[in-house]
């Protein structure tokens, strides 16, 4: 399910390399989901430094090695990571 995936990418894919590998998706998609899929990793850091989370495992350096092979750009970083943005 396309349309979950880019708003859920765990739900769909079991790890970031799935999403490169998934020879469903166009290059487009798999960018934008490794992008969703990195922003939920830092909102997951920021709730783990804080005490919030429910001890899942973040897949941040997953997701870095992921974009690496598919040589998307990271989302840029100014600040810390809020619910609307990096």
């Amino acid at each position: 399910d396309k349309k979950k995936a880019l708003t859920n990418p765990s739900s769909v894919f079991r790890h970031p390399a799935d999403v490169v590998d998934s020879a469903e998706l166009g290059r487009d998609d798999k960018t934008k989901i490794l992008k969703q899929w990195e922003l939920d990793a830092r909102l997951l850091q920021v709730a783990t430094e804080e005490g919030m989370s429910g001890g899942e495992h973040s897949l941040f350096e997953d997701v870095k090695k992921a974009q690496k092979r598919l040589d998307v750009a990271p989302l840029v970083e100014d600040g810390a990571p809020t619910k609307v943005g990096p």
